[in-house]
């Protein structure tokens, strides 16, 4: 019988970038799926976006947010969901802070570009500028 410590996800980790823990890594569900929990303390959002190789799925906690998915604007409160598939135009913005999101990354795969850009932005790039920059390594391209 399997040990219970290896039947839990992982204990949450901070990701270094405020608001952001990761609950569940890939390394816990053999690359499956990633889930993190972002907690905004202001309003706004990340600029428009594709991942080609991701979905994401989107599950408020708290507060009030739009999502845009592809051009299609969803407002949803606690308790609502949105899934955006692979190869979507997305991008969210709070609408009331605090707010506050579980993020199912499906499969896994983009925990190193939440931490780095939780340094881009901390060195004074804008969301753009630090989304544009690790594109080249990451899953995450921003659009228009």
């Amino acid at each position: 019988m399997a040990d219970e410590a290896d039947q839990r996800a992982d204990r949450p980790v901070d990701l270094g970038r405020p608001g952001w823990t990761m609950l569940a890594s890939a390394a816990a569900t053999n690359g499956s799926f990633e889930l993190f929990e972002e907690l905004r303390t202001a309003t706004g959002g990340p600029p428009p976006h594709v991942h080609r190789d991701h979905e994401e799925l989107f599950y408020v906690l708290e507060g009030r947010y739009v999502f845009v998915r592809d051009r299609t604007e969803i407002e949803l409160t606690a308790g609502e969901a949105v899934v955006i598939p692979r190869g979507t135009r997305h991008h969210f913005r709070t609408l009331i802070a605090p707010s506050r999101t579980l993020i199912l990354i499906v499969p896994a795969g983009l925990e190193g570009f939440f931490r780095e850009m939780g340094t881009e932005l901390a060195g004074g790039r804008t969301p753009l500028e630090a989304m544009t920059t690790l594109s080249a390594r990451f899953d995450s391209h921003p659009v228009d």
